[in-house]
């Protein structure tokens, strides 16, 4: 008979190994990982420590009448304010990525499986939804209160700083748990990542909403690119920030999966806190409504109507559609982000460190296609109707590229995935751009269709495929394989495309020879701003 000790031994390896792991992930069941942690020094602190310090006193300076210290009173619709804007869009979604590279090794090492990765990657964007959908009561469009805005996107966003820094330390004691606590720990560990993306979305409205007022209609399509460019770039330099930060965390050794990821919930704060002082600093107190400035056409020339000349029926239809594309398009862009990352660390054998790096590749394609269609697109090289359906279509076609080709594969290996993926991010990022400008134009302000009712659909699109796809895709990766996700990317970017062509046609079907007749468009729908 086997002792006692040795019993309890095997029942509890025979309790490991019983996880449910698909074919991909099974044999990372059987590896062992380090118990070696990297601790939070007190330089760390001290710069955190620092920081709040200071923005304490500058907004204390700021409540008692002051102007905030990089802020424009005299023309809202600043270069700095628009870059805020962005950036902040930026360092949100660099901070989110952060945690996808060490998910999968954390998930085993607190003693859970590849779908929980996926869980514990999702389950805070469903607080988020609800935080979302409780913040829009709170301002309004058609009596805006700057003031109040600002310090509502100042409050939440310090919360959030708190809570990442919480659950930093909190993992790097998790590290010396035994392993029924730490099981247990990895669902409280959830909630707290979750209330503090509750703090993180509740004053998107606001924010989202203080840009439709301060933008003029000619420039929302243009920053609009620009910002869904910055997002997207901001999940994908994520995992190139944190491997970065592995980089000089590990110094050539081999730590806790648990410890890291208290480090990357460090990175992650030093991101939002970057945000934060931003915010403190550039949003004004007072705004007015912008100036239009936008040139005759000249007589001659044949146009396309824009969103917000539109009549008002076309312009609900349109706001329609668009939303219908939140919900497809974001399924996309995050299937991308999660796969990959297990593709390649997976199927390829890649590190955790170089699947981060390998990410760059995708970065500056995204980069430089918003850049090449921004130039396209300011400067009436071409339409904007003709790039939204032209970028959709070659998002199509690059996912025919994620089928698990042999020759491609056996010929490039990891670097055909990554070509692919390119493709579908990079033209995804530009529709989408497109997309969210066009619907701020064509939002009508004190109708059902108003700004406020666009954004909490656009955000609720985000935060449930946020919450659905790294579960889905994981799943669907680790059980069916690389073509069945491959497959399912085609379906998905099929639909997103047809609810395009129905867009386009809006504006297509509004082409008219002279201003004369876009006049009477004009007078026929009513402005958004």
């Amino acid at each position: 008979m086997l002792p006692r000790r040795s019993l309890l031994l095997l029942l509890t390896e025979a309790s490991l190994e019983s996880k449910e792991a698909g074919p991909l992930t099974d044999e990372l069941y059987t590896q062992g990982f380090s118990a070696v942690t990297v601790p939070i020094g007190p330089g760390v602190i001290l710069a955190i420590v620092i920081l709040l310090l200071f923005l304490a006193v500058h907004e204390g300076f700021v409540a008692a009448g002051a102007k905030p210290l990089l802020a424009n009173h005299e023309k809202p619709h600043s270069l700095p304010l628009q870059c805020t804007f962005a950036t902040n869009w930026l360092l949100m979604m660099v901070s989110l990525s952060m945690l996808v590279p060490d998910s999968l090794d954390y998930a085993l090492a607190m003693g859970h499986s590849a779908t929980a990765s996926g869980v514990f990657l999702s389950a805070p964007f469903v607080l988020a939804m609800l935080g979302t959908i409780l913040g829009r009561p709170l301002t309004s469009e058609v009596n805006w209160d700057q003031r109040f805005a600002r310090y509502l996107c100042v409050g939440c966003q310090g919360v959030t700083v708190a809570g990442s820094l919480t659950l930093a330390f909190l993992m790097q004691a998790a590290s010396h748990w035994s392993d029924a606590t730490k099981q247990t720990s990895f669902w409280c560990f959830l909630f707290v990542s979750g209330a503090s993306q509750f703090f993180n979305a509740f004053p998107v409205v606001a924010w989202t909403t203080m840009w439709n007022v301060v933008t003029p209609n000619s420039q929302k399509t243009i920053w609009s690119m620009i910002t869904i460019a910055c997002r997207h770039c901001g999940m994908v330099f994520g995992p190139v920030a944190f491997a970065a930060l592995s980089f000089s965390v590990r110094r050539g050794r081999d730590i806790s999966p648990i410890s890291m990821m208290g480090w990357s919930y460090v990175g992650l704060a030093t991101f939002q806190a970057l945000a934060l002082t931003s915010t403190c600093l550039c949003l004004p107190t007072v705004v007015s409504p912008p100036t239009e400035d936008r040139k005759a056409a000249p007589e001659d020339e044949q146009m396309e109507l824009s969103p917000e000349e539109l009549a008002p029926e076309s312009r609900q239809e349109m706001v329609r559609n668009i939303i219908m594309y939140c919900y497809e398009r974001p399924f996309t862009v995050a299937a991308v982000e999660v796969s990959t990352m297990m593709l390649l660390e997976v199927q390829y054998g890649w590190s955790r460190e170089a699947c981060g790096a390998s990410f760059v590749s995708i970065g500056v394609t995204t980069v430089a296609t918003t850049i090449i269609s921004t130039i396209l697109v300011s400067r009436k090289w071409i339409r904007e109707s003709w790039l939204f359906l032209g970028s959709s279509l070659i998002s199509l076609s690059g996912v025919f590229l994620l089928f698990d080709w042999r020759l491609l594969s056996g010929a490039f290996g990891g670097s055909s995935l990554l070509f692919a993926d390119s493709l579908v991010y990079a033209f995804s990022g530009v529709s989408n751009g497109i997309a969210q400008g066009w619907a701020a134009r064509a939002a009508m302000k004190g109708t059902k269709y108003d700004i406020q009712t666009y954004r909490v659909q656009n955000m609720a699109a985000v935060q449930i495929s946020r919450f659905l796809v790294p579960i889905l895709t994981r799943f669907i990766v680790d059980f069916g394989g690389r073509n069945v996700y491959a497959l399912v990317q085609l379906l998905m970017c099929a639909m997103g495309t047809s609810t395009v062509w129905r867009t386009v046609s809006l504006v297509w079907r509004g082409v008219k020879d002279g201003p004369s007749q876009k006049a009477t468009a004009k007078s026929s729908g009513c402005n958004s701003v």
